[in-house]
């Protein structure tokens, strides 16, 4: 009976750390960023500015207020599903500033209207950019 226990428990832990990234990124049509699920930031284009320096392909999203925000810095342009780009982000939580250099993402899915998403499956992170 233990061992029973233990195995519904190991399963439903390890079920419990499955992302599907359907569901958390290519379904999504608003600009934003989910960490291992969980939504960081969504635009809203009444309180909400973009950003994108064509230089140095750095995108960035924040409110108004400058409280909250996030920025991609990729390696190169992000135009082409499939593509893998490694790129720095910074965001903002609700008591922190985190960064994370060097993530390995690839280029899922692009629109014709310029919004890119991108998925980071090492760390769990997805982004959905706007080309501007």
């Amino acid at each position: 009976m233990k061992r029973i226990l233990l195995l519904l428990t190991v399963l439903i832990t390890v079920s419990g750390c499955i992302y599907d990234i359907d569901e958390i990124l290519l379904q999504r049509e608003d600009i934003s960023m989910t960490v291992k699920g969980a939504e960081q930031f969504v635009y809203d284009p009444v309180t909400c500015q973009l950003g994108y320096n064509e230089a140095e392909n750095e995108f960035r999203v924040l409110d108004d207020n400058l409280g909250h925000w996030f920025i991609v810095k990729c390696s190169s342009r992000p135009t082409t599903p499939g593509q893998e780009i490694r790129a720095d982000l910074t965001w903002t939580t609700a008591d922190n500033i985190r960064k994370k250099k060097g993530l390995k993402f690839t280029v899922k899915k692009t629109s014709p209207d310029g919004l890119i998403w991108m998925w980071c499956k090492s760390d769990k992170i997805g982004v959905t950019l706007k080309e501007i």
